[in-house]
């Protein structure tokens, strides 16, 4: 095989390995692109974790006492959309609502003792009055105290529920955009790899025409090598120079 052979063959073995290696490294950098792109998800999802099971909990939590989960028995299930109850109202009487009773009555007997009697009828009259006063206010303070309760175990558990939908949405935005990120390094691993094979295939393909025509003796020395090769019997661009196709 001439010297010009071996040159040609060189050179394309050369340009394919190159093209090889560059298309592996482009590669390499888009692939650790895409891992630390995952890396970064990971964490971020990692850290709103707490977030969410604190949401989740919490909203399963509502779902029974709302009484919408279908677990009739868990305990306190449907209680913030139940009616009020005698036994609400005796749950959340006044502590001192007894005693306001005693000392009120006795009071309004020790008025009218002097005057009309205790147990006489202006004098009952009056009592039952103060009773029934009582009863009202009590009856209305304990049905706000019923209010307020539910209200706030609802304000507290719905704070909690959306701490956990805001960081579920923050691991769906991060996914969505990291995603798109390794989707794209992705896509440019194939294409670095591909035009990798595009190269060696290249190379070593244009070496074939000049190594064809010279191994078929159409080069001026022959297989002897000491002529030369005739580099205008060669299409246009063949090795990358001008050259005139043989007549």
């Amino acid at each position: 095989m001439s010297a010009i052979a071996v040159a040609i063959g060189g050179a394309a073995l050369v340009g394919a390995v190159g093209s090889n290696m560059a298309a592996g490294t482009q590669a390499a950098g888009q692939q650790a692109a895409a891992n630390t792109q995952q890396s970064m998800f990971n964490t971020i999802n990692q850290q709103e974790q707490p977030f969410i099971q604190a949401g989740y909990g919490a909203t399963n939590r509502l779902a029974d006492l709302l009484g919408t989960s279908g677990k009739t028995g868990t305990a306190g299930y449907g209680s913030l959309t139940s009616n009020f109850t005698p036994q609400d109202f005796l749950n959340n009487l006044d502590p001192g609502y007894q005693f306001q009773l005693q000392t009120g009555g006795q009071a309004i007997r020790n008025q009218d003792t002097p005057g009309v009697g205790a147990l006489s009828g202006p004098a009952l009259k009056d009592l039952m009055s103060f009773n029934q006063g009582m009863a009202a206010t009590g009856y209305q303070n304990a049905y706000n105290r019923f209010q307020t309760s539910n209200n706030a175990i609802f304000s507290r558990l719905s704070g909690i529920a959306g701490l956990g939908q805001n960081a579920a949405s923050n691991v769906g935005i991060s996914g969505t955009q990291l995603g798109t990120g390794i989707a794209g390094a992705q896509a440019g691993i194939g294409a670095s790899q591909a035009g990798g094979i595009v190269g060696a295939t290249n190379a070593i393909g244009g070496a074939a025409v000049p190594l064809g025509y010279l191994m078929s003796g159409q080069g001026g020395g022959g297989g002897g090598g000491g002529g030369g090769f005739d580099f205008s019997n060669l299409p246009v661009n063949t090795i990358g120079q001008p050259g005139q196709a043989g007549s």
